[in-house]
């Protein structure tokens, strides 16, 4: 199911609407003359699928210049910037292919809407990549939804060896997001309402606190709140236990929200997300948060 604009206009700056001002502005600049040496792009633009196996490489031709890397993970495909290592696109793409390992179908039904995950560098804020405008600054992670050009994913939230700036795995995170909007549509298209029954209950019973801005009981398309408790949910599913800094629902920058919890807590106190969970994730994440330890808040 897809969420629609103004419910996730609600609590955190979403990518479509940051997306259109961006593509404003850019409708407002003169276009180069006849002629120009300026290559022809459009950072709103699907960007060209290239075989690459495991291996980084320049992205193809009609990519906004601002990524320099590239890397296609059976039809997702994962930029950046000069700034990230290598590794970061790498063990993305590791990652996404095993989120998706046990439910092929899930994975064929996002390829038309053109996943793409953008790494943003540590020393990089959000308007520095080509999608996003200044609102977006201070986000560290933000899902791509249907007609969205990309999802953006800070390094720090995707886990390698080496990475000495992890804080949590918020491509895990969004990628969770990416699924629903862009995958269950097709495949699981009563899923949504079942997680947003799921989640009333768990609000009701004090497992997750709703956002303040959105009151209970609207229609689940309106809703971004049982988004982030199945994100929570996932984190707590691979044992993960971190608590995601801010912005996330109600968690200034700077700040971070409650643990997760254990997979064995969430089954004995949801067992409702655990089922749900069960249907779409593979049993563990295997060895690919073996060389991360969460760093402290700043």
């Amino acid at each position: 199911m897809v969420r629609t604009l103004e419910s996730l206009l609600l609590g955190v700056c979403f990518l479509s609407a940051l997306a259109c001002a961006r593509s404003a502005e850019q409708a407002a600049e003169p276009e180069p003359p006849a002629g120009s040496a300026e290559e022809s792009y459009s950072s709103m633009a699907p960007v060209a699928l290239v075989e690459t196996g495991d291996a980084v490489i320049a992205p193809p031709p009609g990519t906004d210049p601002f990524y320099q890397k590239y890397i296609n993970a059976d039809g997702i495909v994962i930029v950046s910037s000069e700034n990230v290592p290598d590794a970061a696109l790498i063990a993305a793409r590791r990652t996404v292919l095993h989120m998706l390992s046990t439910r092929p179908d899930i994975h064929q039904a996002m390829l038309p809407n053109h996943p793409r995950i953008s790494i943003m560098a540590v020393a990089e804020t959000a308007s520095d990549l080509p999608e996003f405008d200044t609102g977006a600054d201070g986000q560290w992670g933000l899902g791509q939804m249907l007609g969205d050009p990309t999802t953006l994913v800070s390094v720090r939230g995707v886990c390698y060896e080496g990475n000495a700036e992890y804080r949590a795995n918020f491509l895990a995170h969004e990628f969770v997001h990416m699924i629903q909007n862009l995958g269950w549509p097709t495949t699981d298209p009563e899923i949504e309402d079942e997680i947003y029954s799921a989640y009333l209950a768990a609000v009701e019973k004090g497992l997750f606190a709703a956002p303040v801005d959105e009151p209970l009981g609207i229609d689940p398309y309106d809703a971004y709140g049982d988004d982030e408790y199945l994100t929570h949910g996932v984190n707590a599913w691979f044992d993960l236990n971190e608590t995601l800094p801010g912005p996330w629902v109600d968690v200034q920058i700077g700040g971070s929200g409650p643990p997760s919890g254990t997979r064995d807590q969430l089954r004995e106190n949801d067992p409702v997300l655990y089922e749900i969970i069960s249907r779409f994730m593979p049993e563990t994440l295997g060895d690919l948060m073996d060389p991360c330890v969460p760093t402290e808040s700043e």
